[in-house]
Parts: C-alpha cells; structure tokens; sequence
C-alpha cells in the first residue's frame, strides 16, 4: 500500500530542505533581466542581508551560481597557491572535500586525520601548527554534514590567529543554522550553499570573507576561471554585479527566504534549530537508539544516529520513507551504519513529534523494542524550554 509519493514526503535529510511556500512561489515567478538596475538591486540587497549570517560587517559575501561544492572549489582555489602548506583537519566527508580541492590545486596538504563523529580540538590544531610553522593555510569544516559534528570553530580560529595561518572554514550547514562570527572569531574564508540552513532550493554558493581575505584575494594568482573569486570581486567593485548569468530564479527566492530569517531574528532562529535538536536527539536516546557524535559537539542542525544491532539502513530508511519521511544514511565507510536528519529551517516541535512518531512505529515493525517514549522525552525538552 503506498501512502505517500515524491510531492507529500517530509524532507528530514540534511538538504535539500523543507522551502516556506512563499519562497517557492519567488522561484516561480517571471525571469527578468539580469543586467537591469532592478536585479541588481535585489543582489545587493541580498548580500546586505547575507553579512549578518556570516558575522561580517565589513567584509563581503561573493555569490556563485553552483553548488555549495562549487563555493568549496572557489574559496580554496582563489587563494590557495601550488606548493602553498595547507593542513587539512579530516573528521569527515566534507572536510576531506576540502583537503582533496586543495590537492588538485597542487597544494602541499598535510592531512590530520580525526576519528569520524569526534571533534576537531583546539589543542590538536594548536599542536599541528606549532610543527608545521610554515603552514599559510588551514581547512576544515565548521559543522560537519557526515557525522552531525559541530567543530569549536570559535577556539580554532583564534589559535590560527596566533600562528599567523588563514581558516578556511566549510560552513555550509552552519550558516543560517547557528552562530558564525568571522570577524570576531578571525575566521577570513566561510563557505556555505543555498539548500541547507538558507531555505531555498540548491544552485546557489557562498564565500564570507573578512577584509582581511579582500585584501589577499586581490594579489593571488589561481588557476581558476568560473570559479575565481577575483573575479567576482573586481565585478561587484566596478559594476554591482555578476561577472556571469546569475541564477535569477534563486536570487528571488534567496531574497524572500533572507527576509523570513531576519524577521524571526538570527538568535531566536538559532536558539530554535538547537532546543530542535536536543528534543530530537532526547527522543532518539530515549527510544534506545546511540547519537554519533562525541557528547558536547553535537550539532545544532543535523543528528547521525547509530543503527542498532539487527536493523539494517535498508530496511530501515525504506519503511520511514514508506511512511512519508525521507532521512539520509551515512557516507563512506560509515554507509549502512548510521543514519541523518536534519534540524533546520522550517523546523518546530511538530516535526520533531512527527519524525519520532513514525520513527518508533519503524522500528517496532522491524521488531526492534523501544527503551523509552520518544516522544514524552522530546515533549519534556519543549516544556523545559518554555515552548
């Protein structure tokens, strides 16, 4: 019996992401120009509005057409040179995207390897950079997608500060999602994409950087063309605008989803993705089931969830699709052992309710018994919160 198909099943995958109606009706709208005054207008507006995400007041978001991917690509290969150091903190498989962008761009990359679902600790980063004090450049990701880890980007930062080393941070589930704070935690490089905690559908990218990095972009050479972030920096001084098409249909909705978040406000929206979260994984612990990341890192807009002994990814995440929600499984070699979903943007106390719900009704058809009601532990973080 099928109850649901492709345009009723709930997205709780970590991106794409639920989108607030209006904002789809913004991507349905008529093309118009994109070298009028009046789209320009409306990019400006949206960088405008990006900054406060980022923690720039002074610096300058750039906006790619392309994935959060193609941010990835643009921020490492706009700054980083061949034979340039580079150490690469690994605790995951967007973390080793970084390390592996900067190998191809014939970078000495020094990988340091952090078991998936643990952090990246200051004192492991200030360790490495005390050996390596040739270092010009840092990678790592802020929130890491893969494992629902989220890495003390805010102590990170600060030690680079202190061994003169550039960040650049992959931030593409952690902007709009929770605190980023660039120009005070000294973090130069952010990236992040549109389909996460953005609320708008994927095809666009972004790089937050500090005037510090404005200034270091404008002396390096790359390799890059489409995805060279001189270029859209020389454009945007000289012109207000794209050195390529823009993807006009996603500016509009960009636009619309930019003023959602800052009528609800920054804080109140990532206080929402975090008490979100913790009901989430409350529910999920007290159904007998082992959050992934390490205790005290958990991330505020996704949760890796061990599978238990005797349920098998398939089975699992076939049925909760079956009953209308879509989770992601694990990557790598963490494929078949952990599953993800995703707290952010249209997120709030019935999804989480709905999520547990069908979750717990999964699992005991798959003749797996619950310690515990997920959903009486989930409703005691709300009341406790006051919601």
């Amino acid at each position: 019996m099928q109850f649901y198909d492709e345009e009723t099943t709930y997205l709780a995958i970590p991106g794409p992401v639920p989108i607030h109606p209006s904002v789809y009706r913004e991507v349905s709208k008529p093309i118009y120009g994109h070298r009028t005054p009046e789209f320009r207008k409306i990019v400006a507006e949206c960088i405008e509005l990006l900054k406060p995400l980022f923690g720039l007041r002074k610096g300058l978001v750039i906006i790619l057409t392309g994935s959060g991917t193609s941010a990835m690509d643009a921020a490492v290969r706009s700054f980083v040179e061949p034979k340039d150091k580079v150490i690469s903190f690994v605790n995951g498989k967007f973390s080793e995207r970084l390390a592996e962008i900067a190998e191809s761009c014939g970078a000495n990359v020094f990988r340091v390897d952090v078991e998936w679902g643990k952090a990246i600790k200051p004192e492991l980063v200030e360790k490495y950079l005390d050996k390596h004090s040739d270092a010009k450049f840092i990678t790592l990701t802020h929130n890491e997608t893969s494992t629902g880890v989220l890495n003390p980007l805010h102590k990170i930062a600060k030690i680079a500060q202190k061994y003169s080393v550039t960040v650049i941070a992959d931030g593409i589930t952690a902007v709009g999602g929770t605190f980023v704070k660039q120009e005070e935690w000294g973090v130069d490089i952010e990236i992040s994409g549109s389909q996460k905690c953005l609320g708008i559908p994927p095809g666009l990218g972004f790089v937050g950087l500090t005037e510090k990095a404005l200034q270091m972009l404008e002396n390096k050479k790359t390799y890059a063309y489409y995805t060279n972030l001189r270029i859209y920096l020389e454009t945007w001084l000289k012109k207000k605008d794209f050195p390529f098409t823009g993807a006009v249909s996603l500016i509009y909705a960009l636009h619309r989803s930019l003023k959602i978040i800052h009528a609800e406000g920054l804080e109140n929206r990532f206080r929402r993705h975090a008490i979100m979260a913790e009901a989430l994984r409350e529910g999920i612990k007290a159904l007998g089931l082992e959050i992934f990341a390490e205790s005290g890192y958990e991330s505020p807009t996704v949760t890796a969830v061990r599978y238990p002994k005797g349920i098998t990814d398939d089975e699992f995440r076939s049925l909760m699709l079956k009953y209308g929600i879509l989770v992601a499984g694990g990557q790598a070699h963490l494929k078949g052992k952990i599953f993800r979903i995703a707290t952010m943007n249209l997120i709030g106390p019935r999804e989480i309710l709905m999520i547990l719900s069908v979750m717990e009704f999964v699992l005991r058809k798959l003749d797996f018994k619950p310690k515990e009601s997920g959903i009486l532990a989930a409703i005691e973080v709300f009341r406790r919160y006051g919601i």
